[in-house]
């Protein structure tokens, strides 16, 4: 009987350690992926900013020798980093993350912004 419980209970442990390992693998993965879509960015952050003392940035055009497919990796790398980044980052922050990375400029009402102040 004592044979059975321990043959029982190896058993329940090596499917614990099984789980465990797939969750560290997938974990694993995941990091990785993050790691190389923030690298990614941060090379997409550094060409936009190359050659401008002040740290403007402008939008830049990619090589003109790059395939559909290599485009489709690099906007999936870039969103990752976006991902990753509303995970992380505050919401102010992981928005200007967002629109610096995918470009997205907000649009102005220039009637509202240009009217005279109401307040005294």
């Amino acid at each position: 009987k004592e044979i059975e419980e321990l043959s029982s209970d190896i058993e329940v442990a090596t499917q614990m350690r099984e789980k465990e390992k797939k969750d560290y693998e997938d974990a694993k993965d995941e990091m990785e992926k993050a790691i190389d879509a923030l690298t990614k960015a941060v090379e997409v952050l550094r060409t936009a900013t190359e050659g401008h003392a002040e740290g403007v940035l402008l939008a830049t055009r990619s090589g003109l020798h790059t395939g559909f497919e290599a485009r489709a990796s690099q906007a999936a790398a870039l969103a990752r980093a976006v991902g990753l980044g509303e995970k992380v980052l505050t919401k102010g922050d992981a928005s200007f993350l967002r629109r610096l990375l995918t470009g997205e400029v907000p649009v102005v009402d220039w009637k509202k912004l240009n009217r005279k102040a109401t307040f005294k």
